[in-house]
């Protein structure tokens, strides 16, 4: 099948327009798509790694937010030994604190002197000598009074019992204990 003059213009004209059509095509494409195909390319990365550190934020807040009972808790704990740990020498208070626990131990106190003060970094140890009669079961329930107090920090550090001839169930003991300050 042969074509006429007119059909081989037409098919000629035709064949150059698709050439004319995808050669603008690949132009366009070249010089004006493709740098904004690497320009959304380059955005699309900054976002992903600013979606990647933004979910590193959020798994950071559901742990703390997860965390938030324990955190009241600890808090709760810091604020009772703040209670129990003052921040001034409250001789005072560790005095009312001995009397509270030597009536409730029926422990009869003939002597009680404060000793040598003791400053470490963050707290001061403020020891006292206790001189004093009783019988060995008001002095375990002494000791442990003392020992487990929910006012103040106190601690034994020594003891000393001895026998009382003249009335063996009273033992004359001496104990050193230490209360303590916080530093600021």
């Amino acid at each position: 099948m042969e074509l006429d003059e007119q059909a081989k213009k037409n098919l000629t004209v035709g064949l150059f327009i698709a050439i004319m059509l995808t050669a603008g095509f690949g132009y366009y494409h070249y010089i004006w798509l493709k740098p904004y195909y690497q320009s959304c390319e380059e955005k699309i990365k900054s976002l992903k790694s600013e979606i990647k550190v933004l979910n590193g934020e959020l798994r950071e807040i559901e742990a703390v937010e997860k965390q938030k009972d324990q955190i009241a808790e600890m808090q709760r704990v810091v604020d009772e030994a703040t209670k129990r740990l003052p921040n001034t020498p409250d001789a005072a208070g560790f005095y009312q604190e001995l009397i509270r626990v030597l009536r409730i131990t029926g422990v009869f106190a003939t002597r009680v002197e404060p000793g040598r003060k003791r400053t470490e970094a963050m707290y001061t140890e403020i020891p006292y000598i206790i001189a004093c009669q009783c019988r060995y079961h008001e002095y375990g329930q002494f000791l442990n009074l003392i020992e487990d107090n929910q006012s103040r920090f106190m601690r034994v550090n020594s003891f000393n019992i001895k026998n009382n001839d003249n009335r063996p169930s009273i033992h004359p003991i001496s104990v050193n204990i230490s209360t303590f300050m916080f530093n600021k």
